[in-house]
């Protein structure tokens, strides 16, 4: 009897070593990906939705696949961090047989679903894509790995350059899903993408910095090299160019939008400054990006600004009209 339970528990830990390994609690980076189909006004074009459920499933592969590439290269240096040591496979839960394998059958999977992709898709938007959609995804898959390695391989001990490197990482995600339906990538979604992740990484910096203290540089050798100050000027300046983007977004892209703007303003206004109280109480949320969707004042101004959104992109001058503004261009 004990045997057979000590097997059980034997098979239980190891399956949530696999979890762990596989870190599926950063998938929600990947939902990027259908900011394409939303933005191109596509999100009723259900054609196009078995693609993009594809491309998250890849990405979210392609996002463990990496990790465990990290983890098995630092599996001997982090046997001898007290945190680190921890993990699956430095802590000997998961073997370097087994780690293989499943970084085989991940690969397997992926290469599935590339082959299973469309050769392209005709979109009833622009297009300004010119090469086949299917060719552009691999193109941005390839990107994505090569820059996860590059950073993991050396960037990540740069000062500066290693949340450059993760903020281009969002960025690629945000491509992805855009080329491989066929729909122009806006500016607007790269630079917002790009400096929405510069802020989370800043915070997170910050928030590790001041979590681990003087035992900080142990944990990332980059984060000895940051102080506070350092940190603190970095963000508040992000933060700046953020609320700056969104507003010439807003105007630049929904001039005839007067309640859309009223209200867009201090939502998106909002929702930074709740991010920045986070951090600055060095709160769980701020290190953890992905806590912030569930913060409950966040989350509830998140959903209006998608009404919002929604309003405003499908059925334009729609809050306008329900209040009797004229519509400028009649």
């Amino acid at each position: 009897m004990n045997d057979n339970h000590s097997t059980t528990y034997s098979i239980t830990t190891r399956l949530e070593a696999v979890i762990v390994l596989l870190r599926p609690h950063q998938y929600y980076k990947n939902i990027l990906v259908f900011f394409g189909l939303f933005f191109s006004v596509n999100l009723f074009r259900f054609d196009l939705w078995i693609p993009i459920a594809l491309a998250f499933i890849a990405l979210c592969i392609l996002s463990s696949l990496t990790y465990i590439i990290n983890d098995f290269k630092d599996r001997e240096k982090d046997q001898h961090h007290p945190e680190k040591s921890k993990r699956p496979l430095p802590s000997g839960k998961i073997s370097t047989f087994q780690v293989i394998i499943i970084a085989l059958l991940l690969i397997l999977l992926l290469f599935t679903i590339i082959m299973i992709l469309p050769l392209s898709i005709d979109s009833s938007t622009s297009v300004a894509v010119t090469i086949p959609s299917k060719k552009a995804f691999i193109l941005v898959l390839g990107g994505l790995f090569i820059t996860s390695q590059v950073y993991s391989l050396f960037l990540k001990q740069i000062v500066f350059a290693d949340v450059i490197t993760i903020s281009v990482n969002y960025v690629w995600r945000a491509i992805a899903g855009a080329v491989l339906i066929s729909v122009s990538v806006s500016p607007w979604l790269i630079i917002l993408c790009f400096i929405t992740a510069m802020m989370l990484s800043l915070a997170k910096r910050k928030g590790d910095l001041t979590f681990l203290g003087a035992k900080a540089k142990h944990h990332k050798q980059v984060l000895g090299m940051y102080t506070q100050e350092l940190l603190d000027q970095s963000l508040a300046t992000v933060v700046a160019i953020e609320l700056l983007a969104i507003f010439i977004y807003l105007i630049e892209r929904h001039p005839n939008e007067t309640v859309f703007i009223v209200l867009a303003l201090p939502f998106f206004t909002f929702v930074i400054f709740r991010f920045l109280y986070l951090a600055s109480r060095n709160s769980i949320e701020g290190r953890r990006a992905e806590l912030l969707f569930l913060d409950k004042q966040i989350m509830f101004v998140g959903i209006l600004i998608f009404i919002l959104f929604f309003l405003a992109i499908y059925h334009p001058n729609f809050l306008d009209d329900l209040i009797g503004i004229p519509d400028p261009n009649l």
